[in-house]
């Protein structure tokens, strides 16, 4: 009796709601330290909604080509520990060759790191991580779009 959009759309939510609650911890407590995340909260929470919508289609749209929870596991590892370094999250994207500069950019951490790093350290406003924010927003409808498609109710 439930419907293939509302099977989707509670666990889309459920993801939603588990990383908003993560991002919420880190950047709390991150806040409790005396950590400044720029003059613009409208800005940084608009990037955090974003990244964890497309991070949610991405998985959505992953999980449409595995087979297995063993295989799902083994990506989530791979990905996590290949995105997040090609990304900028361990370390500036400046300081690595032109072309790995060039590579990161597929990846929605890249988006998301520029807009942190404009938001934090620039001074950057709703303005300065528009570009990211585009960006962000163009995966999350492609890779949702994708999920969608290949989605199968077993």
């Amino acid at each position: 009796p439930v419907s293939r959009a509302q099977i989707l759309g509670g666990k889309l939510l459920a993801r939603f709601v588990l990383g908003m609650i993560q991002y919420g911890i880190m950047f709390g407590f991150g806040a409790l330290l005396g950590v400044r995340y720029g003059d613009d909260p409208v800005a940084l929470l608009l990037l955090m909604v974003v990244f964890v919508l497309c991070i949610g289609a991405l998985t959505l749209a992953l999980t449409t080509l595995l087979k297995s929870e063993a295989q799902a596991q083994g990506i989530t590892l791979f990905l996590s520990l290949v995105l997040a370094p090609l990304g900028g999250a361990w370390w500036p994207l400046e300081i690595v060759p032109t072309f790995m500069q060039t590579a990161a950019r597929v990846t929605p951490v890249a988006w998301v790191m520029d807009g942190y790093r404009s938001l934090i350290f620039e001074g950057g406003s709703l303005m300065t991580v528009a570009p990211s924010l585009a960006v962000l927003a163009g995966m999350t409808a492609l890779f949702f779009a994708f999920g969608v498609a290949r989605f199968r109710i077993v």
